[in-house]
């Protein structure tokens, strides 16, 4: 009996998607930009809507009018890239006390999870512009604690970044000294996706120099190292950030100090610069002992980005039939994909694992498949410790030098003795 519908004569059934499918990192070099632009075209940027600004539109750029908006992303632009600014504009608030208005526009960027509108309208960026942020700022309006608490934006964006996966939050601590940066920090010891910032930074704008909040510049380093190394897999601090002529507070560095203000920054998981313009900056918020693993920003950074290329490429096995060769097809896909990244230095090593306990005859009924992928991205060099210490047998080298320098005198009257 014929499996397929009789037929007299020749018929050829193409499929040409039972291939090895390929796992490409997606460009994250994107800056989602959640802010109140009040002088800006209510055309072209309608309020909780998603507008894609290339940098090099001036044109557009300019219909941000005057404000923090346009402050921004002439500070993303000043470290010397051009990028995709995946902007939301938000209502600003007309209230004339300073702390009523702040307020209130924090809880529009902030906006509605359920409404998508303030931050949560990013998450519907690709299906509106066809690109998501690979970063998020909201500079101006990270940087308080209300009531003692977390900040609600950056709260709002950390929820939207690690809902994106690949995505990074970079927010500005509270800028009133040092502890309260760190208190700051430690709101989000368990994130894994925030990159946060201390102090301001010295900045030009408009033919003035004003102070400016960091995170702008921040996001557009590591842009700028993607955009260098063509991946997100390289560390991005150790690095000048070009657009800062320096710092609202000095930053205290001193080499092989650990307690200097920079390294107890760092090691509070804060992002700041050293000697006036290096960014110094290889963690994330993540401190708690839970999560402090994954606290270096290149390895997270790594891990996430390898994770969400999986997600859309495997979709393409959905629906074949379940077996054999089936499987030798994820999982080469899957094993070319971590080769790849470990050519290109991002991976220690992989390996991809087939487990039969966790694949029951259940499961397998279910069309439920389960394979492990295990690896460990390369971390980037951040204590290297060397140890000096006296080498007192070097004086037997000394000596043996100076008697091999007296022999070849030739002088019989000039003898080398033990």
């Amino acid at each position: 009996m014929s499996a397929t519908s009789p037929f007299v004569g020749v018929r050829v059934f193409s499929d040409l998607r039972s291939n090895v499918v390929s796992i490409d990192t997606r460009d994250s070099t994107a800056i989602g930009m959640v802010l109140p632009a009040p002088a800006a075209d209510t055309g072209l940027f309608p309020l909780n809507q998603v507008v894609l600004i290339d940098t090099e539109d001036t044109a557009l750029v300019a219909e941000l009018g005057a404000g923090v908006a346009l402050d921004a992303v002439n500070q993303i632009v000043s470290e010397g890239i051009t990028a995709n600014i995946l902007f939301v504009r938000v209502q600003h608030s007309v209230l004339t006390d300073v702390d009523a208005k702040l307020t209130a526009e924090m809880g529009a960027i902030v906006g509605s999870a359920a409404a998508k509108t303030g931050v949560y309208a990013l998450l519907d960026a690709k299906a509106h512009v066809g690109i998501e942020p690979g970063f998020i700022i909201a500079p101006g309006y990270t940087n308080t604690r209300p009531g003692n608490l977390k900040n609600p934006v950056a709260a709002a964006i950390d929820t939207v970044a690690a809902q994106i996966i690949d995505c990074m939050a970079v927010v500005d601590c509270t800028l009133t000294n040092q502890a309260a940066a760190i208190t700051y920090a430690s709101d989000f010891a368990t994130s894994l996706n925030i990159i946060a910032a201390y102090p301001a930074v010295q900045v030009m704008l408009g033919g003035q120099i004003v102070t400016r909040p960091m995170s702008p510049h921040i996001a557009a380093a590591h842009v700028r190292r993607d955009k260098e190394t063509g991946t997100p897999f390289k560390a991005a601090w150790n690095r000048p950030l070009k657009g800062i002529l320096g710092l609202s507070t000095p930053i205290s560095y001193r080499d092989g100090d650990p307690a200097c203000q920079a390294n107890l920054l760092v090691q509070a998981g804060i992002a700041t610069v050293i000697e006036n313009t290096t960014l110094w900056a290889p963690f994330t918020t993540a401190t708690d002992a839970t999560v402090k693993a994954y606290r270096s920003i290149k390895r997270i950074r790594t891990r996430r980005s390898i994770e969400k290329a999986i997600q859309p490429a495997m979709r393409a096995y959905l629906s074949e039939d379940l077996g054999p060769h089936l499987v030798l097809l994820i999982t080469e896909a899957l094993s070319q994909a971590c080769s790849e990244r470990k050519a290109l230095g991002a991976l220690v090593d992989y390996e991809v694992v087939w487990k039969r306990g966790i694949n029951t005859n259940t499961t397998l009924r279910d069309g439920i498949l389960r394979l492990k992928l295990r690896f460990e991205e390369t971390p980037d060099l951040v204590d290297l410790q060397i140890f000096s210490e006296p080498q007192p047998e070097a004086f037997d080298v000394l000596a043996g030098e100076i008697a091999a320098a007296l022999q070849r005198m030739g002088n019989p009257n000039v003898t080398v003795a033990a």
